[in-house]
Order: C-alpha cells, then structure tokens, then sequence
C-alpha cells in the first residue's frame, strides 16, 4: 500500500470539504466540522477523474495527483479569503461507563477497515459494473477502454453514477491496487458524527445502546467493507434530512442551500434519490404554509431544495453516461409501460411489508433492529405522546423511504425487492436511530439517569463540605505541658 497516497488524498479529502464548508459558512462545532469535512471531500474529489477524461488527459498517477491538487486548491481558497484562528472546543473525555461501548466500536471498525483493505470487491453489481471499469481504465489510462467490446447486454451496472468508479480509479492508482478504502474513509467520520448527535440528546448509556444496536445489523455492518453505493447513499441522505430539519428552525438561507447541496450528493451517488427528494419537498411546503410565507418565496425556496438534485441527476445521465459510456442507454425502456395498473404499486408495498420488514427473512438482514424501534413507537404512541421536531421530521424521512422505495419499483420494474429495495431501506434504518434517539420514552429515561448521575455527584461534593476538618496536633513539649503562669 502507498502510505504517501493515502495521507494525500486524506488531506485532499478533509481540505476540499472544509472548503465547501466554510463557502457555505456553517457554525459547526469542531467534531461535526472534521467529520463532515472528510464525509463531504470523498464525493467531491471523486470528480477528478472525469474532469481528467473530459480534457482527454491520460489517467495516470501523475496526473491524478495533479488535478487532485488543483481541485483542493480551488475548493479550499474559502479557507484562506474566509482564514480565522481556527478555536478549539473544551475537550469532553468519555465517562468510565462509555467506556466498553467504545471498545466495542473500536473493535468493528478496525474489523471493517482491515476487511475493506484486504478482502478485494465481491458484490455481483460491482465486477460487473463500476470495479471493472475502474480495472480496465487503469490498465489502458482511459475511461472509454476495450472493456465495452465484452458484450455487457446482461447487466445495466455500467449505467450507474461515476461515484465509485472514479473513487476505484484514483485509489488503485495512488492507494493500493484493490481500491476501496475510500469507503473506510466515509464510514469512520459518519459513525463519530451519529455517536456525538446520540450523546447530544440522551444519555451516553442509552446512545451507546443505541448504536452498538445499530451495529449489529448484520446486512448493514457488512456494507461498511463490502464495496456499493447504498451505504454512502445512506450516509448523505440522512445528514440531508439532518439539516432539513435544523433549517425548518432556523430558517437561514445557508443552511437551506447546504440541505440542497447534500440531498444533491446522495442524487450523485444514485440517481434514483430524486424521486425521494422530491417526495421530501411538501415537508418544506406544509412548513412554509404554517409560516405564512407568500407563494412566491415558497416555490423559490423549493425550487433551491430540489435544483441541486436535479443537476446532480443531469451530470450523471447525460454527462457521464453519454460521454463515458459508448453504449446506447434509455430510462424510458427500463420503465414501467402500464403506470396505468396502480395494483403493482399497492403489491411492492405490501411485498416490502410482508417480506422485508416483518418477516423471518428480515431477520437474517436486519436482526430485531425493527422490532425494537417498532416496540419503541408504540410505547410513544402509548405514552408520553411527546414528538420533539426532530422526531416528527425523521418519521417523516421514514415514510418517504418507504412509501419512495414502493414508488421506485411501480415505475422501474429491474429495482427489485430482494437487492435493490433491501439496500434502501438502510435509509430508513439511520433515520429510525434518528427517532430513537429523539423518543419521547427514551429522553423520559435518559432524564431519570442523568438525574440520578447528578444526585450522586451532589451527595459526595456535599459529603466533601460537611467532613469535619481534621484539626492539627500540638507537638508534645519536652517534660510534659508547660504551665500557665
């Protein structure tokens, strides 16, 4: 492994998303600002390849790290127009109870990254689709190689987003020959970035429960090593209804172009999420409407929500797929010719229910992960029927993933119910950690053991006052205690 290429393409990750980060002037503590400049930087340094291919540049080593570096130093001159002594928070260190949870993780996420260094890519989508563009366009330096004279009629992978290809391209060439520890690089960052949201919203036992919970998916942990687009997919859906929901408070232009802005890197990595987004669009409306804001600035706002989805949909389809791809390829043939036979949507719902969600199979890919949010629902509903914002805008998200996924496969018959949809209902996985964290029940819980935690420290700070001071000895005089005169 070339260990130079590595720490270069870190900095070049972590610089090119603080970059885009201090553009669209976020006040962010420094963990979410480090985590989020790294999660950000993988996507966008994805790029450089196609700007190489589209000038008809040879893809070299040479000329990676070049157009790598040209492209920070593009996206980072707003850290040095903007440059402000950067302040560094108070340091929390964890509690002894934290403690075993973060051995734990420790432990899974070294497993993933050693997994992801050394295991090479598995999945069928992938040796059929972007790892074997990536492999021949290395060899033959081009992104238009000999591997499209192989008769690929049998898979529609090479038709995908150029995410992974391009990732695949610059790490085999700077990194190690099998690529794929970008997605180390996405995982690690998104995990501290879940772990600090939890603890900012209930107890620290409770949110290592939460996500150690979370970790033992077993379809989704195996994803953090085995190479698709569904789990970085993942990640930039959630940090847009993330932000969605801290815009609907605040209200500021920024954070509405930064929702934008990462709702257009899930569209990126798959072009399908469009369909989602623009199913999360009527949250803002019905948001703007209680606001009485006036119709113009409602479709205005809108119109900045959904735009940079849409574009990110463009440079996928008629871009790359058009410029890089010398193959013939239509939406329209893949789509459903009987829209008009509403029963098959009706039919991948209730499939998505009976199959995936509640069922033995789903325990094999999801454990009791959805019993034990569906358990935790009921209990809200139950009581305290308290629903904080946050937990209204992610059983929103909830809703959309499913009832979006169900909308999919009505109108593109090849995303099927057992890959496809299975791998998107990891969305709908991170934002019920979201709710659960953000649960009625829960936060009632998490105030009892901080209550408690607070007792006992106040009953030893106030044991320490009252402990009687020990008074001094008075040295014995020689021959005994003198006499008063």
């Amino acid at each position: 492994m070339n260990i130079t290429g590595l720490i270069f393409l870190l900095v070049a990750h972590f610089l090119c998303g603080k970059g885009v980060l201090k553009l669209f002037g976020l006040m962010l503590r420094p963990v979410q600002i480090f985590c989020l400049s790294l999660m950000i930087g993988v996507p966008v340094v994805s790029l450089a390849p196609c700007f190489l291919q589209l000038m008809h540049f040879p893809l070299t080593s040479g000329s990676m790290y070049v157009s790598i570096s040209l492209l920070t130093a593009i996206l980072a001159s707003p850290l040095v127009i903007r440059y402000k002594k950067p302040q560094l928070g108070k340091l929390i260190l964890p509690q002894l109870y934290e403690l075993p949870f973060i051995a734990i993780f420790f432990f899974l996420i070294v497993l993933s990254i050693w997994r992801c260094f050394y295991l090479p890519p598995q999945a069928r989508d992938m040796l059929a689709g972007p790892e074997l563009l990536a492999e021949f366009a290395v060899r033959e330096k081009n992104m238009i190689s000999s591997v499209f004279t192989i008769d690929l009629s049998t898979t529609n992978n090479q038709f995908k987003s150029p995410f992974i290809t391009c990732l695949q391209i610059i790490y085999k060439l700077l990194v190690a020959p099998l690529g794929q520890l970008w997605l180390s690089i996405l995982f690690l960052p998104f995990i501290i970035f879940i772990y600090t949201m939890l603890r900012d919203r209930i107890h620290p036992v409770l949110a290592g429960m939460l996500l150690l919970i979370y970790f033992a998916i077993p379809d989704l942990y195996a994803y953090t090593y085995l190479m698709l687009y569904d789990y970085s997919n993942m990640v930039f859906f959630f940090c847009g209804f993330y932000f969605l929901s801290q815009y609907l408070e605040t209200k500021k232009a920024n954070e509405l172009a930064w929702t934008a802005f990462l709702f257009a890197l899930a569209t990126y990595i798959r072009t399908e999420t469009l369909v989602l987004v623009v199913m999360t669009t009527p949250l803002l409306v019905f948001s703007f409407y209680k606001q009485k804001v006036p119709f113009k600035d409602i479709a205005i706002r809108s119109f900045i929500f959904v735009i940079g989805s849409v574009l990110a949909y463009f440079i996928c389809s008629a871009v790359f797929v058009r410029s890089f791809i010398p193959l013939h390829f239509s939406v329209g043939e893949v789509m459903n010719r009987y829209l008009g036979d509403v029963s098959a949507l009706f039919l991948r719902l209730k499939e998505i229910s009976t199959l995936l969600i509640f069922s033995e199979r789903a325990e094999i890919f999801y454990a009791y992960y959805i019993y034990i949010f569906c358990a935790i629902l009921v209990i809200d509903v139950i009581w305290p029927r308290k629903y904080n914002h946050e937990a209204r805008v992610a059983l929103y998200g909830i809703v959309v993933v499913y009832v979006g996924l169900a909308l999919l496969g009505y109108l593109l018959p090849n995303v099927d119910l057992l890959n496809t949809t299975k791998r998107g209902l990891f969305k709908g996985l991170i934002l019920a950690l979201w709710y659960m964290s953000n649960s009625g029940f829960l936060q009632k819980i998490s105030d009892w053991m901080t209550a408690y935690e607070n007792g006992i420290r106040d009953s030893r700070a106030g044991d320490a006052e009252n402990k009687p001071v020990a008074q001094p000895v008075q040295p014995k005089m020689k021959g005994g205690t003198r006499k008063a005169k």
